[in-house]
């Protein structure tokens, strides 16, 4: 596996051997020292854009990495001859509240069960243009067939099973809220393949391509203009609302969208404070409870999501290895639970394995964790 994460360019870092391009020893990824060099290193540097690339070493890990990366999405399934021969490469940067990438990858199968879809918080809307490969499935009640040149979109929130063989295909994930706010329900379009070569999947497919050249870093006024014209175009192709309106609703929701971003910029800022809540952040921002929860609406129940987000991060934390050192009640205190108990009870509820367990497991080795850098589409997707 290789991985790189840089500002303005791309690093490519094998892991088995490439520790000695951040450090002058050489190590493996089976050392917990070089895990932690390795670590500490990327998060020094500001990245803006990522890149991802699982191409050698074991099969099992392979599998299980691309599993994670597209665990936000749905559960990746393979046979063991596809985990054999699986690799893939991935571009990706966040641009203001939009991700684009471009992505190669081998034959798998995604499934996101009725289950997993209802337990999406903040719901994203996806378009992705195919360039190579094949691929056909379900997204909602809709049967997709997916070919190069032809654009796809769909929800979050849906239930989907989707196969897909020898694929290269750009993608650009867009909150739904704020599409929405520039075009109106998202719903009919919800599994719709717009054919190969059609007005819509070269416009938006061109566009894509554009975002993903532009210089880095941008400015803020750039990166402004950036989602602004990424709201306008989607809601130009696939809206019929006139196009003063579309630009009069995308400046709107571009604005509740830096609002959005800070309160959720504060709220990560402060997991670990145990009276971060509603009011807090209401009194922080000088916001009535109400627009508030207008502001957040997509991401459910506040109170609950400040709750998953300290999980997600106690989880992640604890399966890097690191806190090894503190009691459970001192770790419990660092992600913002005032008694252990809660905090014990939640972890298993939302994980089905207590902390102690997954700290064993996490020693001994049972499960290797992805690097930092790897998880930075589920961290974009963990956010509110």
């Amino acid at each position: 596996m290789r991985l790189g994460a840089t500002r303005g360019s791309h690093r490519r870092i094998g892991l088995t051997k490439g520790l000695a391009a951040l450090d002058t020893s050489t190590a493996t990824l089976h050392d917990p020292r070089s895990v932690e060099r390795f670590r500490r290193a990327l998060i020094m540097s500001t990245t803006t854009r990522h890149s991802i690339q699982l191409a050698d070493g074991d099969a099992g890990y392979r599998q299980a990495a691309w599993r994670e990366v597209m665990s936000p999405s749905g559960e990746v399934l393979m046979s063991p001859e596809e985990a054999e021969r699986f690799t893939t490469e991935g571009r990706w940067r966040q641009i203001g509240p939009l991700l684009v990438g471009h992505v190669t990858a081998g034959d798998f199968r995604l499934v996101r069960t009725k289950a997993a879809a209802e337990r999406i918080g903040l719901d994203h809307v996806f378009i992705n243009v195919f360039l190579a490969g094949r691929g056909e499935g379900v997204c909602g009640r809709r049967r997709m067939r997916f070919e190069p040149g032809a654009m796809s979109i769909t929800k979050l929130s849906s239930p989907a099973d989707y196969r897909l063989e020898g694929i290269t295909l750009t993608a650009l994930v867009v909150p739904r809220r704020l599409l929405e706010a520039a075009m109106g329900p998202i719903g009919p379009f919800d599994g719709r393949v717009y054919p190969p070569n059609s007005v819509e999947a070269l416009l938006v497919g061109a566009h894509i391509e554009g975002l993903l050249a532009m210089p880095d870093p941008l400015p803020p006024a750039k990166v402004s203009i950036a989602s602004r014209s990424s709201l306008t175009l989607l809601a130009a192709c696939l809206s019929k609302s006139s196009l003063q309106n579309i630009a009069n609703t995308a400046a709107a929701a571009d604005d509740e969208a830096e609002l959005a971003k800070a309160v959720r910029r504060y709220i990560k800022e402060r997991l670990a404070d145990p009276d971060l809540g509603p009011d807090l952040i209401c009194r922080q921002f000088a916001l009535s409870r109400a627009r508030l929860y207008r502001l957040m609406r997509d991401g459910g129940n506040i109170a609950a999501t400040i709750r998953r987000l300290r999980l997600a991060r106690a989880h992640g934390e604890i399966t890097a290895g690191r806190h090894a050192d503190l009691t459970s009640a001192a770790v419990a205190a660092r992600f913002g639970f005032r008694q252990e108990r809660s905090f014990r009870r939640a972890f298993v509820q939302e994980f089905s394995v207590s902390p102690a367990a997954l700290r064993s497991q996490a020693r001994t080795g049972l499960r290797v964790p992805l690097p930092e850098a790897g998880l930075v589409i589920v961290g974009w997707f963990n956010e509110l």
